[in-house]
């Protein structure tokens, strides 16, 4: 890197900031959280995306996304920011960040008590609510698990 000039180097060491939110509801069989399958990549996770230039706050990201993949408008649910972030290095899939760092600060929302029926858009190619358990066993990328099962202790009293 050392050849690079400053505005290359930069480039390369570019961070692409973005949010996730993880939607779950209270059931009689416990809790259930809302999993993703994206269209594009095949990948299992929750509703995700990279902050837009127009974004001026990651909440306004997960809203927008939240918009994009569920129809699901911002006066229909609470978002809530948590002390959780998912650090990790764009793979292969997304080839214009592809080895480049992403930092995703998390979110949930609890639709218990949300009159929506939620659905996806075309960006989604499923929709499903499972257990814990099942999304343990479902997520795509391990280090997503470990984030949520940080989420889960925030979520649960």
């Amino acid at each position: 890197m050392e050849n690079l000039n400053k505005e290359q180097r930069q480039e390369k060491e570019k961070t692409f900031y973005g949010a996730i939110t993880v939607f779950y509801k209270k059931t009689n069989e416990g809790l259930l959280f809302l999993i993703a399958e994206n269209t594009k990549t095949g990948n299992i996770s929750f509703v995700s995306g990279t902050q837009e230039d127009e974004d001026q706050l990651l909440e306004v990201s997960a809203q927008r996304e939240n918009i994009e993949e569920l129809g699901l408008q911002p006066d229909q649910y609470e978002l809530k920011k948590i002390d959780v972030k998912h650090e990790f290095i764009f793979g292969s899939n997304k080839k214009e960040r592809a080895g480049h760092k992403g930092s995703y600060q998390v979110f949930v929302s609890d639709l218990t008590n949300v009159n929506f029926e939620v659905s996806h858009t075309e960006e989604l190619k499923s929709l499903k609510w499972m257990t814990e358990k099942e999304v343990l066993h479902s997520l795509t990328f391990p280090d997503v698990a470990e984030v949520f099962k940080k989420t889960v202790e925030t979520i649960k009293p």
